[in-house]
């Protein structure tokens, strides 16, 4: 298959019922779909066992309770080994034109340069003004960050840079902290215009989830999920302290048709130097560390490598 689409769903079943239904029903053959459930209780489960049974080519995971979408979309990556893109697609986007995984992929397949494709949703995702003509006469321009809600990574780049790191609780900077190894790692990001293909309804009047909003604002905040591990992790990854090819913190144990996790005995360490630093670290305005115990640094660094 030559995409393999991710959606990962936590309650909002009117939501999914519009994701999914839309996305079946405007996407070309040619691709396979994980869907991995986060423990819903809004009867999304049953509606999602009714639709992956009618459709051969959705493979359905369901979670006991919810690990977070890094987990949760990492997991569906599982199934993702033939393809040439992994697609992630949030519960809240609408499908509204057959072209818009073809114009997702098109400055991937057009331009060797790009790592990493996404529709812009977000005005701060900063754009470098920089357009990119493409073929299909697609909008396309070079930009700074690729916004998770509706992302395109291609095999290469997955198989340098690994998975989304899990790292920043369930909801986090895991898009940025993607796009900024991409960055690193040589290769120029592309954001799609989302005019006509695709739709963000999760921001829509009367579409916003306060569950799900009060999570992004509480995990934002954490000292070890929120701004704080973001700007940590990019000195890490600018310092060679952390590889950019990232692995997973939470390894999936499947038993009798259940699906729990255990931490990754190879992440150990990263944890380790994370909580010690975390704790030395300020961000000020500027969203720059503005402090930082370079003692603690070292010792962490020290035992991360010996334990690597």
């Amino acid at each position: 298959m030559r995409a393999h689409l991710a959606v990962v769903t936590w309650n909002r079943l009117a939501l999914t019922r519009i994701c999914l239904e839309s996305l079946l029903a405007r996407t070309p053959p040619g691709y396979t779909l994980t869907i991995v459930d986060n423990g819903s209780e809004d009867g999304s489960r049953e509606y999602l066992q009714s639709l992956a049974a009618a459709h051969a080519h959705i493979r359905l995971k369901l979670l006991s309770r919810n690990m977070g979408l890094c987990v949760a979309a990492n997991l569906a990556w599982d199934n993702a080994a033939d393809a040439e893109y992994y697609v992630k697609l949030d519960n809240d986007i609408e499908i509204l034109d057959p072209l818009w995984l073809a114009r997702l992929i098109s400055p991937l397949e057009e331009r060797p340069q790009v790592g990493m494709t996404s529709y812009k949703f977000c005005d701060w995702h900063e754009s470098s003004h920089q357009p990119l003509e493409l073929r299909d006469g697609g909008e396309a321009e070079l930009t700074t960050v690729c916004g998770g809600g509706c992302v395109c990574i291609p095999r290469a780049t997955h198989e340098r840079l690994g998975f989304w790191n899990e790292g920043y609780g369930r909801y986090g900077h895991e898009d940025q902290d993607y796009s900024w190894r991409v960055r690193k790692a040589g290769y120029a990001l592309a954001s799609v215009a989302t005019k006509g293909m695709v739709r963000h309804l999760g921001y829509a009047e009367g579409m916003v989830d306060a569950d799900i909003e009060r999570g992004k604002k509480t995990s934002n905040q954490s000292r070890l999920s929120g701004d704080i591990a973001y700007y940590l992790n990019l000195l890490l990854f600018d310092e060679g302290l952390l590889p950019l090819r990232m692995i997973r913190k939470y390894l999936p144990v499947e038993k009798e048709g259940r699906i729990s996790f255990a931490l990754n005995p190879a992440y150990r360490p990263v944890q380790k130097l994370l909580n010690t630093l975390a704790r030395t670290v300020e961000v000020d305005a500027s969203g720059e560390l503005s402090r930082l115990d370079l003692s603690a640094w070292r010792q962490g660094a020290s035992e991360y490598e010996s334990e690597s």
